[in-house]
């Protein structure tokens, strides 16, 4: 993989600290290099920079501060340069890269002009392949905070957790592959990393929680997942049949690791006792790394098992795209066990709950088939009653909760439910970080901890995926059949969303204007879609649909009349 070198960011203002110190401000949160330009330096003489991604000099927001120094967060992030003497001089950290914002600068004597300054940001190189905007300015926002993110954690042919701090290429990474693959070509950088979660693999199957593995680190059975869940989804999004043929033999392995740390269809802990490599839902609110209380044991083994329910349905599909037909039976078999043993260990018949009754623990038992057939309308709406009643319209979830939940309402159609949890500006958020001033995604949703993290830029698939309909064919993968259905929301007016597949550009502009719904696309040449379009009256280049033997008509289904579309460029309109 190949490092690129992305414009270079001028400072915003460079001020002096104190005596010593002087500080640089970016303006935003990056992961890179500080070229700065050094003028009548003595020979010998020391300059120190120190990096950091968060002031937090404001002693309402100190306590958000880790490994700081006098105020702001540098995780030890420092280069020390050392004058030759000559008139003029100039630093690069060419050898490293730093995660920052701020850099504070000791030993120089003057302060510098911005214009011998300048902050270059680095990432893996990849091609941008997506844009998206919208009438709601927060979405804007959100939008950009994310893809930036993205790029600031896209270091080495992997996603890293955080560029300042563990630089690791944890299991995290699950939930900012939908923001990759949207936005950039990621499709050699996911082969890649898929192949060193199989290396990592140990011979009875376990797969560490971060690869590659330099050392041991926290995480659960999600984590080691990823030798899983990175070739599976890189085949939806660009058709890697190959990969998921390689890779066939390392997933089963660790599906059978689990299974073999099963009792009567219960995944038990697979490191009895610990802390740190027993994680389920990581940092969802109020339980993040700065509070003692973290989520309770039963519920955190419930989200756990409800995981791996979820990866033997992801291994059945596997399998059958495969022709595994004998695993595929073995799947099914366990799938069933664990689904019944789940809802008699932790249902709670009561209330028609599970677990402690949050969101997630109510949400994975409908995406994973946990619960009866016949409870399912009951356990949404008591899932919708929490979010908007209890939780006032925000979610409450974690990092992998975060995904499953907008997973399955997308699957759904409730884009509804989550432009309500991201249309919030308060605690918790991505709202709240814009508010607060943040540039890049945090590591837990009060801004505790590190400022640029890998933990919740999820939301980003949703723009392309929901708001503008962009979705994968699960039976047409890699974009060859677009399933295209907008998310009409009530925050949103318009949208514009282009995505570069590897068929050919994709594209769904959508508008509302006086209950008059207009919706342009274009299918790339040998593709088709399956189209869902909203409303009565429709029509498609001012003409009815009936005049058009390329739109066939499949099915009505709520408030969309469903056609299959080749490729061109179309308008369609209708009364919504």
């Amino acid at each position: 993989m190949v490092y690129s070198r992305l414009a270079g960011i001028a400072p915003v203002s460079v001020e002096q600290l104190d005596d010593t110190t002087l500080m640089v401000d970016f303006g935003t949160n990056l992961t890179g290099m500080l070229n700065i330009s050094f003028h009548g330096l003595v020979a010998g003489q020391k300059i120190t920079i120190h990096y950091a991604d968060l002031d937090g000099r404001d002693p309402e927001e100190a306590w958000r501060l880790r490994m700081e120094h006098k105020g702001f967060s540098t995780y030890n992030q420092l280069d020390e340069f050392i004058s030759a003497g000559e008139k003029e001089e100039q630093f690069e950290n060419v050898f490293n890269y730093h995660g920052f914002r701020y850099a504070l600068i000791e030993g120089l004597t003057y302060l510098p002009e911005k214009e011998d300054l300048l902050a270059i940001p680095v990432e893996t190189e990849i091609h941008e392949t997506g844009s998206f905007s919208c009438s709601n300015e927060l979405y804007n926002q959100i939008h950009q905070m994310v893809r930036w993110t993205y790029r600031a954690l896209n270091l080495g042919g992997q996603t890293v957790d955080c560029p300042q701090r563990e630089r690791l290429g944890y299991g995290d990474g699950q939930t900012i592959m939908d923001v990759g693959c949207y936005n950039f070509d990621a499709s050699t950088l996911y082969t890649k990393w898929s192949e060193n979660w199989w290396d990592e693999q140990k011979e009875d199957g376990f797969v560490p929680f971060v690869a590659p593995t330099p050392h041991g680190t926290g995480g659960g059975p999600a984590w080691g997942a990823m030798s899983i869940m990175v070739p599976w989804k890189t085949y939806l999004f660009y058709n890697d049949t190959t990969l998921l043929e390689t890779g066939y033999p390392y997933m089963k392995k660790y599906i059978a690791y689990l299974g073999s740390h099963c009792e009567n269809g219960v995944l038990q802990d697979i490191f009895p006792g610990e802390k740190w490599t027993n994680l389920g839902d990581w940092v969802p609110p109020g339980r993040g790394m700065d509070k003692s209380e973290w989520v309770d044991d039963k519920s955190r083994r419930f989200f756990n098992n409800c995981y791996r329910v979820h990866l033997l349905q992801v291994m059945m599909k596997i399998g059958r795209i495969l022709g595994m037909g004998d695993d595929v039976a073995v799947f099914r078999h366990e799938l069933e066990i664990a689904q019944k043993a789940l809802h008699e260990k932790w249902f709670n018949p009561a209330d028609t709950t599970y677990a402690n009754a949050e969101q997630p623990y109510l949400i994975f038992p409908l995406q994973t088939g946990v619960i009866p057939g016949e409870l399912e309308d009951e356990m949404f709406e008591k899932y919708v009653h929490t979010m908007l009643v209890k939780d006032q319209g925000h979610l409450n979830t974690g990092m992998i909760g975060t995904q499953i939940t907008f997973d399955y309402l997308l699957d759904k159609d409730r884009n509804d439910l989550i432009d309500i949890m991201v249309n919030q500006k308060t605690y918790p958020g991505w709202g709240y970080m814009i508010e607060k001033g943040a540039t890049t995604c945090w590591e837990q949703w009060n801004g505790y901890y590190s400022q640029i993290h890998s933990c919740f830029p999820y939301i980003g698939g949703w723009f392309y995926r929901g708001l503008a309909g962009i979705q994968w064919d699960p039976e047409s993968p890699g974009f060859k059949n677009i399933i295209l259905r907008p998310g009409l929301v009530e925050s949103v007016d318009w949208v514009e969303c282009r995505y570069e597949s590897h068929y050919g550009p994709i594209i769904s502009n959508w508008k509302i204007e006086a209950d008059e719904f207009e919706w342009e696309i274009r299918i790339p040449v040998n593709c088709t879609a399956t189209v869902f379009i909203p409303g009565e009256d429709i029509e498609v280049d001012g003409m009815d649909l009936s005049e058009l033997k390329d739109l066939v008509f499949l099915r009505r289904e709520n408030i969309h009349s469903i056609y299959r579309v080749g490729s061109g460029d179309y308008t369609f309109s209708s009364r919504h």
